[in-house]
């Protein structure tokens, strides 16, 4: 299940007329958040060391949406330290005035948690897999990209979401990258349909896992007679 932690923005830094630089947390630690988690020092060593060169600065956790590079990441005592580079696309540039002008406040950071532990009435989170960090106007409510605003399921978005993967497997060459992005979304998306398929105690429906696997059946289905 990928989950999205938030922390405050931190500093943007013109650094020449070419790009901007974005440096601040993509999380911090030892606070307990909003999902009764805390994340521990040391829970992105491995995934930095193994996969840092393929993490990149999205908008809005949107893979369609990418910023920019990292040109560092790393753990400090505080938390996740990044700095990234911005390309003065037009994203881009909308995004640093966005970001000047106050209307987004916070990294959030799309991450698997690997090795969890309880302690007392919290969740200790001490490894996770790093995908991406987004500037983003609010924390992430991963439930809102396919529920509409009474949280009831919403078809026309799952089937939008499922076109956007499905265009991306079909190219002919996919880079690390992007394989790197599209594996986060897939697990996203599944996770989100785990959720919003679940049957109630008193439904006489078919298990989670048997929808599950008839949505990626669909899905591969779909791309296979493409």
């Amino acid at each position: 299940m990928i989950l999205y932690k938030s922390a405050p923005l931190g500093d943007l830094i013109d650094a020449d007329d070419k790009a901007g630089i974005v440096k601040g947390y993509g999380s911090v630690f030892g606070n307990v958040d909003s999902d009764g988690d805390i994340i521990t020092k040391g829970a992105y060593s491995k995934t930095i060391k193994e996969n840092g060169q393929r993490v990149r600065y999205l908008y809005q956790h949107n893979m369609d949406m990418p910023l920019g590079k990292m040109l560092n990441l790393y753990e400090d005592e505080k938390g996740l330290v990044f700095e990234a580079e911005i390309p003065k696309t037009r994203l881009g540039k909308d995004v640093v005035e966005l970001m000047k002008a106050g209307v987004i406040t916070e990294n959030s950071v799309g991450i698997l948690p690997i090795m969890k532990a309880m302690n007392g009435n919290y969740r200790e989170i001490r490894e996770v897999k790093l995908y991406e960090i987004s500037a983003v106007t609010l924390a992430a409510n991963d439930q809102a990209l396919i529920l509409d605003v009474k949280g009831n399921f919403d078809l026309e978005k799952a089937q939008a979401k499922y076109d956007s993967l499905a265009k991306l497997i079909r190219k002919s060459e996919i880079s690390d990258e992007l394989g790197y992005a599209l594996e986060a979304e897939i697990l996203k998306l599944k996770t989100l349909f785990v959720k919003a398929t679940a049957p109630s105690e008193m439904d006489t429906l078919p298990t989670t896992e048997e929808v599950t696997s008839e949505v990626l059946k669909y899905l591969y289905d779909s791309l296979k007679n493409s």
